[in-house]
């Protein structure tokens, strides 16, 4: 069997297994039915609103600020450049009111990092969590990506020091990341990294209110000439699995972050941007699709690169906790399964940024909450 057949069929198991996985860890959590996580969920499973499409949208200044005090006419929604009537408007500021907080869970990534890069992360993460005498400004948890599963605390806490003190009892689990690896070890790589995200994101989903996941980490390999040689079966998995990223994120009210702790002589960190555009159609969908930034993005979160200052990127992303909107409109009925729905919202305000859900997927073939 030649090398590229080869190839073609680990690629197929790849992708099939992570369908089932992802697939069963959002279905399960959406359900109400137990958690494949170190902990058994007990609170009450969230339902999405029938016919309804719920977005939260972060609106920023020139420096990243969140602006506050908008109101529901100041927003237009644009569903496949169609404007959107609104049916509800809510404003979120964590800082006004302490009632609804948003969850802050941060997430060490010790499979696509080396050695180096995991001592890095975790003095930096020391200097986050011990800022202001370690009060933290939103209920926190930390989770960690490792080859053995993973580690997902089910409390949070707004004492940064006791978050700290249980983190540094975590030892860290490294492989050895190069070019030795190759082909195989990258396959593993992005097959771990999916199947533990997706278990994060559905334990997630089992919480009420909004939650901000931070995973400090480069990305998991994209694969993008694995992708190219990819068979229309191979691409409508992997179609699959994006559609259910993306619903399940936005289901959940999860917005996702890359914190990338950069070095330089590393590979491109903005490759990424090459697969932003919103995949339509399986046939043109591809590995790079379900990357870690891709999905960040699209789920109305950031991708942030500053170096080797992951403190710097951790407080610039916990700035969007601290105020948001709440959008509610209907939900398109799609003339075919799984049809994709770009969305585009604007704020009727000068020099502002807005961040949100990137778009979705109606009629979906099975639905994620059930």
């Amino acid at each position: 069997m030649g090398l590229k057949r080869l190839a073609q069929r680990v690629l197929a198991g790849l992708v099939a297994s992570l369908f089932i996985a992802v697939g069963g860890q959002f279905a399960a959590a959406q359900s109400g039915a137990p958690d494949t996580g170190p902990a058994t969920p007990t609170l009450a499973s969230p339902q999405a609103d029938a016919g309804r499409i719920r977005i939260n949208v972060v609106v920023a200044d020139k420096l990243g600020h969140p602006v506050r005090g908008l109101e529901a006419a100041d927003f237009t929604v644009l569903d496949n450049k169609q404007p959107q009537q609104l049916l509800g408007f809510r404003a979120v500021d964590s800082e006004a009111s302490k009632t609804d907080p948003v969850h802050v869970v941060i997430v060490v990534d010790m499979i696509n990092v080396d050695v180096t890069t995991v001592a890095r992360e975790r003095q930096e993460l020391n200097m986050f969590l011990k800022q202001d005498g370690g009060k933290l400004a939103n209920p926190t948890s930390i989770a960690v990506f490792a080859d053995s599963g993973a580690k997902i605390q089910n409390t949070s806490t707004l004492d940064g020091n006791v978050l700290l003190a249980a983190f540094e009892k975590t030892s860290s689990e490294l492989r050895t990341i190069g070019r030795g690896t190759g082909f195989w070890g990258a396959t593993e790589q992005l097959q771990t990294s999916l199947n533990e995200l997706g278990q994060l994101a559905a334990y997630e989903a089992t919480r009420p209110g909004r939650k901000l996941i931070l995973v400090i980490s480069p990305g998991w390999p994209l694969l993008p000439m694995a992708g190219e040689q990819s068979d229309l079966k191979q691409r409508t998995w992997v179609f699959n699995l994006v559609v259910r990223f993306t619903n399940g994120l936005r289901e959940s009210n999860v917005a996702l972050y890359c914190l990338d702790p950069y070095e330089l002589g590393r590979s491109n960190p903005f490759y990424y941007q090459t697969y932003l555009k919103g995949v339509a159609e399986a046939k043109n969908a591809t590995y790079p699709n379900l990357a870690l930034q891709v999905l960040a993005e699209h789920s109305g979160g950031q991708v942030l690169i500053s170096g080797r200052d992951v403190t710097d990127e951790l407080n610039m992303a916990v700035r969007d906790a601290s105020a948001s909107y709440e959008l509610t409109f209907a939900a398109a009925e799609g003339d075919r399964v799984n049809e994709y729905h770009a969305l585009d919202v604007r704020v009727d305000k000068p020099n502002v940024k807005v961040r949100t859900t990137a778009g979705y997927y109606a009629r979906t073939t099975a639905p994620l909450a059930r």
